[in-house]
Formats: C-alpha cells, sequence, structure tokens
C-alpha cells in the first residue's frame, strides 16, 4: 500500500506544483519552447502552398491564412513576462502548453474557413507565450557563469530553425504527411508540458499587481504591433500603400503604438515605459536586431528563393545549401564565447557585420549557373557573422539593462524578434519582384532581335533568357541592398559606448 501511494502522493504533488522549484528542468523547457516556436512559424510558411492546397483554400485565403497565425503571436508576446510576474512561470507556461497540444492536434483535421482560421489564430496565440519569459526564467535559475551559453542557445535556435526548416519542412510534405508540421508541435508541446509541470512551482498570484495595472496600456500596443505585422506581412502581395487594406492597417497599428507609448507616461504603473530605450547601448542593439532579420534573409530567404526560380529545386533539394550555415553557427558558438568573454562586445559586433558584408558581398557574384554549392563560402561567412552578432546584441542588451527594466524590454524586444524578420521578407520580396520587371524592361529593351535570330533563338527562348537573367540582376540588386543593410549596422555600432560591470561584459568593466 505504501508503495503504491507513493506515485500517486507525487503525481498530486506534480499537479497541484506543490514541490521544489528545478533551475534546471525550467531553463531547458522555456528553451526547448523557443525553439518550437521558431520551428513551427518556419515550417509553416516555407510549407504555405501545400498546406493552402489540402485545406481547399484560393491564393488569397492562404495568405490571410499565414497572416492570421503569425500575427496573433503578437497578441499575446508582449504581454506574456507581464503575465509571469503577476500569476506565475507554471501558471501562465502549463496553461499555454496544455491548450497548445489540443489545439495542434485538431488544427490538420479542421474543415470550413471558420474552423481554419479559428484554430490557426489560437496557435498563433499560443505560440506567443513560450518565448517572451525566457530570458527572465534564465537568468533567474541559473548561477551568471552560465548565462552566456543560456543566450548562445537561445540565440541559436532562431538561425537553426530558419535553415533546418527548409529541408524539414519538405520532408515533411513529401513523406509523412502535411500534418506533420503540426504533430512536431504538437510533440514539443507535450516534452515542454511535462518539463513545466516538474520544475515550475506554484504560487499565490499577485492580485495587487493585477488590479493596478492599466490593461489598456497592454491591449492597445499588443493590438497594434499586431495590425502592423498584418499590414507588412500583406504588403507585397497588395502593393503596399495603393492598397486601402495596408494603409488602415498602418494607420491602425500606429495610432494605437503611439497611444500605448503615451498612455506609459501618465499611468501609475506602466506596463513598458519607453525610457528603458532612451540609452545608446539599449535602443542601438534592438535596432541592429532589427537590422539582423534582414541579413540572416540573406541567407533563409534569398538562397532558397534564387534556387526554387532558377533552378527548380523543391524546398528538400535547396536545404543542403543551408545546411552549411547551421554548421558554421554552431562552430562560431565557441568563438563568439571567447570574443564575448574576453573581448570588448563592440568589437566582436563589429567583427560579425563584417562578415556578414563579406559574404553580401560575394553573392553579388552570382550568376544563373549557381546552384547549393556555389553559395557555400558565402554561407559560411553570413553564417558565422550572424552568429556572432546576434549573441553579442542580446549580451549587449542584458548587460545594459537594469532588473526593474526587463519586463518593458522584452515588450520592445518582440518588435525586432517578431516584425523585424517580417520586415526583411516583405521589403526583399518586394524589391526582387520590382528589380526584375525593371532589369526586363532594360534587358529586353537592349536584346538585339536580328542577331538574336541569326543565332537561332526563337522568341520564346529569347524571353525566357531575359527573364532568367532579369532575375539574376534582381537577386543581385537584393544582395547588394543586404550589405548596405549591414553596413548602415556597423555605422550604428560606432556610437555604441562601454558596457558597465556585468557578468557577460568582463573586458568593458576593466577597461570602462
Amino acid at each position: 500500500m505504501i508503495t503504491s501511494a507513493r506515485p500517486v502522493r507525487l503525481w498530486r504533488a506534480v499537479v497541484r506544483g506543490d514541490l521544489e522549484a528545478k533551475p534546471l528542468g525550467a531553463v531547458i523547457a522555456v528553451l526547448l519552447g523557443t525553439f518550437m516556436t521558431s520551428l513551427f512559424t518556419r515550417d509553416f510558411g516555407i510549407s504555405l502552398a501545400d498546406i493552402r492546397g489540402a485545406y481547399g483554400l484560393s491564393v488569397d485565403e492562404g495568405a490571410w491564412l499565414n497572416t492570421v497565425t503569425n500575427a496573433a503571436q503578437l497578441l499575446s508576446a508582449p504581454a506574456v513576462p507581464l503575465l509571469v510576474v503577476m500569476f506565475g512561470a507554471r501558471r501562465v507556461l502549463v496553461s499555454a502548453a496544455a491548450t497548445f497540444i489540443p489545439a495542434t492536434l485538431a488544427t490538420p483535421l479542421a474543415s470550413g474557413l471558420p474552423a481554419i482560421f479559428a484554430l490557426h489564430a489560437i496557435d498563433g496565440f499560443l505560440l506567443g507565450c513560450f518565448v517572451p519569459a525566457t530570458l527572465a526564467i534564465v537568468f533567474a535559475n541559473l548561477s551568471p557563469r552560465y548565462w552566456l551559453l543560456a543566450l548562445a542557445l537561445y540565440s541559436v535556435r532562431l538561425t537553426l530553425a530558419l535553415h533546418t526548416g527548409v529541408s524539414l519542412s519538405g520532408w515533411f510534405v513529401e513523406d509523412l504527411g502535411w500534418q506533420a508540421i503540426y504533430w512536431q508541435a504538437t510533440a514539443f508541446g507535450a516534452a515542454f508540458l511535462l518539463l513545466s509541470l516538474v520544475s515550475f512551482p506554484d504560487r499565490l498570484p499577485a492580485w495587487d499587481l493585477w488590479r493596478r495595472t492599466n490593461k489598456g496600456e497592454v491591449a492597445c500596443y499588443c493590438v497594434g504591433l499586431t495590425l502592423i505585422y498584418a499590414a507588412l506581412d500583406q504588403a507585397n502581395r497588395l502593393d503596399w500603400l495603393t492598397s486601402g487594406t495596408i494603409v488602415a492597417l498602418f494607420a491602425g497599428g500606429g495610432v494605437l503604438i503611439v497611444t500605448a507609448f503615451v498612455w506609459q507616461f501618465v499611468s501609475p504603473v506602466p506596463f513598458a515605459h519607453p525610457r528603458a530605450l532612451l540609452r545608446p547601448n539599449i535602443i542601438i542593439p534592438l535596432v541592429i536586431v532589427t537590422l539582423f532579420g534582414m541579413t540572416s534573409a540573406a541567407t533563409s530567404l534569398l538562397i532558397p528563393n534564387f534556387l526554387a526560380t532558377l533552378g527548380r529545386l523543391k524546398p528538400e533539394q535547396s536545404g543542403s545549401a543551408l545546411w552549411w550555415i547551421d554548421l558554421v553557427q554552431l562552430a562560431a558558438i565557441p568563438l563568439a564565447f571567447w570574443s564575448i568573454r574576453r573581448g570588448d562586445l563592440r568589437l566582436s559586433l563589429a567583427v560579425g557585420l563584417v562578415l556578414v558584408m563579406i559574404g553580401c558581398w560575394l553573392g553579388t557574384g552570382l550568376t544563373n549557373v549557381w546552384r547549393a554549392d556555389n553559395f557555400t563560402i558565402m554561407s559560411v561567412l553570413i553564417g558565422a557573422g550572424n552568429s556572432v552578432v546576434l549573441l553579442t546584441c542580446i549580451a549587449l542588451t542584458v548587460a545594459n539593462a537594469a532588473r526593474e527594466e526587463l519586463i518593458a524590454l522584452v515588450a520592445y524586444i518582440q518588435i525586432p524578434r517578431v516584425i523585424g524578420p517580417n520586415i526583411a521578407a516583405a521589403v526583399l520580396t518586394t524589391l526582387v519582384r520590382k528589380r526584375e520587371a525593371l532589369h526586363s524592361v532594360l534587358t529586353g529593351s537592349a536584346v538585339d532581335r536580328v542577331r538574336a535570330a541569326a543565332l537561332d533563338h526563337s522568341p520564346s527562348a529569347l524571353a525566357g533568357i531575359v527573364r532568367r537573367e532579369a532575375y539574376v540582376l534582381a537577386f543581385i540588386d537584393a544582395y547588394q541592398f543586404c550589405f548596405c543593410v549591414a553596413l548602415g549596422a556597423l555605422v550604428l555600432a560606432i556610437f555604441l559606448r562601454a558596457t558597465p560591470p556585468h557578468p557577460l561584459a568582463k573586458f568593458s568593466h576593466r577597461n570602462s
């Protein structure tokens, strides 16, 4: 009886949260949640055409399905750190995971437009709960000597998901079925739920803070960011400000965000006071991380699109060009560690940006015969540079932030984390489309049709050659643009100041 009763008591203790905190389990759980979020978002975006076909949606409906799924993350993400402070990590994260598991199980089985969109909105809303609390939980549960390692895992999961997602999504669709995209998230969610149940103890909610917090500020900020994201996601398809829908989304989101900012200055308990952004060593790394979305798109977006357009390759075929980047970024972590621990953070950031610039410059030499192997050297340089840049920017932000500013900073970090890649995708996709159209006109008008006829090219073959070369020139322009973005980030880095005393910035402490 005693033996059989013990597991029951343990299970009841786990369910009630009447247990001791397990720091390592808590950190593993939140890092797993961040990887799950990034991987699902990437797999879903790459496989959108197959998912749309499986559901029987039109092109327009499929585009809005992508927008609804990803924009819904911003409805929850900025508020999650505040909710964790109010109700505890266990209540927030366990509730999110327990809802996420059945939601992702049911999503592939949905039929009918309302059910499909509703379930995807729920999936996106819950995905927004898993990343924002990560940094606070890491710092609260780990010794400072391990903070940099946790930050490295936190930063590398994004680039791993961006590049492995191309091959994984193709494998899911071609071999396992498109439903596996959702059900792999279900498996991750189950592991996250188990780790959270046994690692986070329960605590009493801070109802006084709940009552004093102005929920209107939170709502304005979250809804405003969501509308801005939706505008950016649809901008290329609807041709930006020529569409009334895009104008309305931008205007509505802008008004709500400005309202939230102004409200912070008169609120007795501000949700995310903008004063946290006034210091150069806070705002500049956040801006550079936003630009990082553009430089990472030089590999995660431009390479697969080039190989799909010019090489007619499927995602799983073009994914081989991206595995290099993941391996390089993993290999670059020890170098980034050493650089951040022993050198000046500003120097580490500059070296990373220079590597990215060199890689983008090599990309301007591409031709129509380039295939996966031709991208190896530039991918290695961009991958190593981006690894150093992202980790250094996170370390800079954390090292220069006061503890009481953490909730505010995590709210603002959602802008570069979610909207940064969205800006990159919208801008680069539009740039390639516009430049391809321009180069098609310029190249076509310059062709000597008599000479082409003498070379035995039919009009249709000639048109195909012109369009092919126009695409090559458009991608070259895109790499030139990414080079300029990295250069702009390097110029911004000049204005960074020495980092104050912090476990992540020992060199700066000794020399400041």
